[in-house]
């Protein structure tokens, strides 16, 4: 239905006159005479009687003028809900993430967020890079954070993190002395790794190919805290960013290998988003909220790496 020409002809039913209503509305009376005449021609039907005192309602035009009164309050509601949400009242944001920052890292700055916007909501998908990236571009995600993140033609990002992909092992493993290791004998260990899906085991794979190594990992998963189980029982060692594990390293649960790695130290988190996508304000305030908390991760990264090589690495650290 034609909604301008819906509200000038509730004007002018309000008022009996297409004249009066052509003043209250600051618009020509031709335009609103055309605009009726167009949704009378979409209705199949005669709305108003026009006489030279004024116009009245036909039978079509009170059942339109009932229905049409319902009709214009529940567009004030939709006016106040986008109101709300331009004023950050209420909304929902959809996120796609990997797994590595969902034990502290993202759940923390949405709590911060809350506390200043309680009445925004957030709906979380948790996956693989890929996933994440292919759920962006089927508009299934407002925006995303990525590991890793390569070209693609219609994903875009805006801000980075500092993660670099590191190994870790159980604190009684032969390597949590911090021994200098290279990827080549690190992999002739027990390890595990995520699937293919996964940036972790691309980067992994990538790496390894450069070097001549064979990359045979003893279990394979979509769950990291899957493999992080695994590897604490078996003596296993788990690619993961610090994140991805924060809480098991400050506890002294899983303690971080010494790996010589150029590749794994430039890693990167990023949000992302569809390109020339409008996102809603509360969106934008969300993603421009979580990179002003970066360099504060950053910081919580590398204090709690620095705690542990003290605690545990008993052979000199090269740098």
């Amino acid at each position: 239905m034609n909604l301008n020409g819906l509200k000038y002809f509730l004007e002018v039913a309000k008022c009996k006159s297409i004249r009066r209503a052509s003043e209250r509305q600051h618009v020509a009376a031709s335009a609103i005479s055309r605009q009726i005449s167009a949704l009378e021609h979409e209705l199949d039907c005669v709305l108003l009687d026009r006489r030279s005192d004024g116009v009245s309602l036909t039978e079509a035009g009170e059942r339109l003028w009932a229905h049409g009164l319902k009709i214009e309050a529940q567009l004030q509601l939709v006016q106040s809900d986008i109101d709300d949400l331009r004023a950050l009242h209420r909304g929902v944001i959809r996120i796609t993430t990997v797994e590595g920052i969902t034990e502290n890292f993202l759940p923390d700055i949405l709590t911060e967020f809350n506390q200043l916007y309680p009445d925004v909501t957030f709906e979380i998908t948790v996956s693989s890079r890929d996933e994440a990236v292919d759920a962006l571009d089927r508009y299934e995600a407002d925006i995303g954070f990525v590991y890793d993140f390569s070209n693609h033609h219609a994903i875009e990002t805006t801000a980075h993190c500092h993660q670099p992909l590191m190994a870790f092992v159980p604190p009684d493993h032969p390597l949590s002395d911090g021994r200098a290791m290279k990827l080549a004998e690190l992999l002739t260990h027990s390890h595990v790794l995520p699937d293919d899906s996964f940036g972790i085991s691309q980067l992994v794979k990538r790496v390894a190919k450069k070097e001549k190594v064979v990359v045979s990992p003893c279990v394979r998963s979509n769950l990291l805290n899957f493999l992080r189980n695994y590897a604490l029982r078996n003596q296993a060692v788990m690619f993961v960013p610090l994140q991805g594990v924060y809480s098991e390293v400050i506890n002294g649960i899983l303690v971080p290998v010494n790996l010589q790695c150029a590749a794994f130290a430039h890693r990167r988190l990023s949000i992302a988003r569809r390109r020339q996508r409008a996102l809603s304000p509360a969106t934008e305030l969300f993603a421009a909220f979580a990179e002003d908390r970066f360099t504060h991760w950053e910081d919580l990264d590398a204090e709690a790496l620095l705690a542990a090589q003290q605690k545990w690495w008993t052979e000199p650290v090269l740098r």
